[in-house]
């Protein structure tokens, strides 16, 4: 949902997701000179009166250098001194009032200036059309802390330590496990194809299905790519320790050559009296460190053509259906691959590997080039076709890109990582780690290897997100990273979902979540090197609130990336163009 309202030469948009609200911020310039930033207060409203329950100032960082008070910071006397704000502590489905006020006057004797206020309401991933669940993710140190303290889960007393994976999982599991409860008894299937098999509460949830009495047929990774390929053995233990055959569940081991392929999917299809009616897919393996560690997303899509695709595909891969007729049958079921230009939203299509060639990473790179504002979550290499985009000169004017990395080589070499963080379009943001108990805790999870190919990952969603905040989204998710060996070689799938806006707002907004969690961090980074090279201590934060104007100088230079980004999420710059 998105809201935006203007007084004063101030304007607020805000963009609701189901547990993250963004907020851009724009003030006319006129009006800038002695702005000390914007203090912002939250309310809930009451679902029957409409009316604010319990005014709250939501919390910063950084104070002013001269404030030495202690306690909590808040923007009440520690004004944001951004364009760009989240509000991460929403409850979804809640309606809730915001107010934003311009601060002027002394960092001691704040002054109001002009105030916008606004409501709106977060989106319920319990109504079909937004049943998308995002995991905390790794970077979620600080507010972890502040529930459960500075603690290992695992040193915690058994109750607490099972809500604390609750508070990490923040959903997912459990919305994983609802899909599964659909299928109510006979008359229902679920047909799922995993590459990491071994969560026992997710495999639990198999085998209440079929106790229920509904048909489930799984299909997991068995190939053996050589001595560092141990996820089929993992997968074995787990099966072997579970209830799956006991309780009748069908099971195939999907090991056709190539060996060192991978059968990559994370998805379920749930189907009713023979019909398929709903697929569950996304990032995320069915493992611990799937679901406490690393970021990931699940998404169910109730669409009965979608979940068709997925079916004709799994009955491919269950019958372990060799790579050459694979790639043929793919190539028919992504049938958007064979469109000249995407067809006009709203619209979803499936997108499947193995492909016999790259036309899908040309459709993604064809997409991304003509964006006006990008966001590319990736946590493995990008393919040529991707990074020829990112680091091609001249960019467009007026273009923005947001890149979440796992590592700064999913960039490329160094000399095109060099080029692409040298581009003032592009704005980086790398899993950078903390040494603290819970990740310490998520470390073990994601370095035991779960599989080759996982060791130490904490971005693990896959996403590519074209001008999501205007009139056209076009959004890429999946289990397929952006990668020829994802395309060619593995089995994938994807979802292109476009003209989606509560979609699309939903991944935005947990998208600028990490984001800014990471960019942060990398912050923080920053100074404190230059400080070690200077021989001095090291901070927590970077810098603190400057106690004039000047902090907003550099958003207000015609055609800078921080002037576009200050309209950008305000939504007072131009719209893109639609895609064609």
């Amino acid at each position: 949902m998105r809201v935006s309202k203007s007084s004063g030469g101030l304007t607020v948009r805000a963009i609701a997701g189901t547990h993250n609200i963004l907020l851009g911020i724009d003030l006319e310039e006129a009006k800038r000179e002695g702005c000390l930033g914007f203090s912002i207060q939250r309310a809930r409203l009451d679902p029957e009166q409409k009316t604010p329950v319990a005014w709250r100032w939501l919390p910063n960082r950084l104070r002013f250098p001269k404030d030495v008070s202690t306690g909590p910071i808040t923007t009440e006397h520690s004004p944001v001194q951004k364009f760009r704000w989240g509000d991460y502590t929403v409850e979804p489905g809640t309606e809730y009032r915001y107010r934003v006020i311009a601060r002027y006057g002394r960092w001691d004797t704040l002054t109001p200036g002009a105030t916008v206020e606004l409501d709106l309401k977060t989106e319920s991933p319990t109504a079909r059309s937004t049943a998308v669940f995002f995991n905390r993710g790794a970077a979620a140190s600080q507010a972890y802390n502040d529930m459960f303290g500075a603690q290992d889960p695992d040193e915690l007393e058994p109750q607490a330590r099972q809500k604390a994976l609750k508070w990490l999982s923040r959903g997912l599991e459990e919305a994983l496990l609802a899909f599964l409860a659909q299928a109510e008894g006979e008359g229902y299937a679920l047909h799922a194809a995993i590459y990491e098999f071994q969560k026992p509460e997710l495999l639990e949830g198999l085998v209440d299905a079929a106790k229920r009495g509904a048909e489930v047929k799984a299909v997991y990774h068995h190939r053996q790519a050589g001595e560092k390929d141990t996820t089929w053995q993992k997968n074995d233990k787990a099966i072997a320790a579970s209830r799956l055959v006991q309780s009748g569940v069908q099971l195939h081991q999907r090991k056709a050559a190539p060996q060192s392929a991978i059968s990559h999917n994370k998805f379920v299809v749930l189907l009713q009296d023979g019909e398929p009616r709903a697929v569950w897919t996304g990032s995320t393996n069915w493992t611990e460190g799937a679901i406490y560690g690393q970021l990931n997303v699940g998404h169910a899509v109730y669409d009965e053509a979608v979940a068709g695709a997925y079916e004709r595909y799994f009955q491919l891969l269950f019958s372990d259906s060799g790579s050459g007729p694979l790639k043929t049958a793919t190539r028919e079921l992504s049938s958007v691959l064979d469109e000249e230009e995407l067809p006009p939203g709203p619209g979803i299509w499936p997108i499947l590997s193995p492909q016999s060639n790259d036309d899908m990473l040309k459709l993604y790179a064809s997409l991304c080039e003509r964006a006006h504002h990008l966001m590319v979550c990736a946590p493995f290499a990008l393919a040529p076709a991707l990074l020829d985009v990112l680091s091609s000169e001249p960019v467009r004017p007026g273009t923005l890109r947001y890149l979440l990395v796992d590592k700064e080589g999913s960039l490329g070499k160094p000399e095109q990582v060099q080029l692409i963080e040298g581009d003032p379009s592009n704005e980086l943001g790398v899993a950078t780690t903390l040494h603290t108990p819970l990740h310490d805790f998520q470390r073990r999870l994601l370095m035991t290897p779960e599989s080759f190919h996982h060791d130490g990952i904490h971005i693990h969603s896959k996403i590519i997100a074209v001008d999501p905040l205007g009139d056209d989204p076009i959004l890429i998710t999946g289990s397929a990273n952006y990668s020829n060996n994802s395309t060619r070689n593995n089995d994938e799938n994807s979802l292109v979902i476009r003209g989606d806006l509560a979609v699309a707002d939903i991944y935005a907004t947990e998208f600028m979540r990490m984001f800014e969690h990471y960019h942060f961090r990398g912050a923080v980074s920053k100074e404190n090197e230059k400080r070690t090279r200077s021989g001095r201590a090291a901070v927590d934060a970077p810098l603190s609130l400057r106690e004039d104007d000047s902090w907003s100088e550099r958003h207000y230079v015609e055609g800078s990336s921080d002037a576009l980004a200050r309209q950008l999420f305000a939504g007072t710059g131009a719209q893109p163009p639609e895609h064609g």
